[in-house]
């Protein structure tokens, strides 16, 4: 979730815990900002599909295939109808999605189901921190990955986003594949995500957008042959 939503978020928490407890001038002031900032978040985040020039890595493992397949089919249609969408903070929920593609099974601590027309998700789905700390406590699924070590990173691994430094974790996306130049030999790693939707969007992009104390964080999604 990109900095401008998380504070918008902030502003329909306050105006839904203390709405009705505020003087008609603040309640009018609430929801007068949080329109404002609404409007601004629709329109800072665009669809990031680019076109690449060089040669693109994704991997030989079938189920993560399945994994950026998934990704291609629904970065910009949400799977709504098995999933829910919840717009500028649904980053993880569609990660959660394509892991499930991977072959992943959900489990009491990381899923979603549907009651009554109303989606019940545990933290570890949706929350970014949540599923930092879900995966930490799962070293059978995953294995922390540092930026300098960056380049031991793999198609269809996790990567996440902290992007003022506080030490939680605001963004959640799958490495879809790498870029290589074949001149320079470059190797880029492509993102792709909901909120916004992205693929194959270089890293170097994502970071270009957003704050400069952004920190990044990947993890290694293991297969049966780790």
């Amino acid at each position: 979730m990109a900095p401008h939503a998380r504070m918008l978020a902030k502003v329909l928490v306050i105006t839904g815990d203390n709405f009705c407890r505020g003087t008609m001038k603040n309640r009018l002031q609430a929801i007068a900002f949080a329109l404002v900032l609404g409007a601004t978040v629709s329109g800072c985040a665009p669809i990031h599909e680019p076109e690449l020039s060089g040669v693109i890595d994704r991997g030989t493992d079938l189920a993560v295939a399945r994994q950026i397949a998934y990704a291609h089919e629904h970065y910009k249609e949400p799977n709504t109808l098995k999933f829910g969408n919840l717009g500028a903070t649904d980053c993880v929920n569609f990660t959660s999605q394509t892991l499930l593609a991977r072959g992943w099974s959900m489990t009491q601590g990381w899923g979603v189901e549907k009651l009554n027309g109303t989606f019940a998700y545990t933290r570890a789905w949706i929350s970014s921190t949540g599923f930092r700390d879900y995966l930490a406590g799962h070293p059978e699924l995953a294995t922390a990955v540092s930026w300098d070590n960056r380049n031991s990173v793999q198609s269809g691994d996790v990567v996440q986003f902290d992007w003022d430094a506080s030490g939680d974790r605001d963004h959640t996306a799958i490495v879809s594949g790498f870029e290589e130049d074949a001149a320079t030999g470059r190797r880029t790693v492509l993102v792709s995500s909901h909120s916004p939707g992205a693929f194959d969007w270089p890293i170097t992009d994502v970071l270009a957008e957003n704050d400069s104390r952004a920190k990044v964080y990947f993890w290694h999604i293991k297969s049966p042959n780790d």
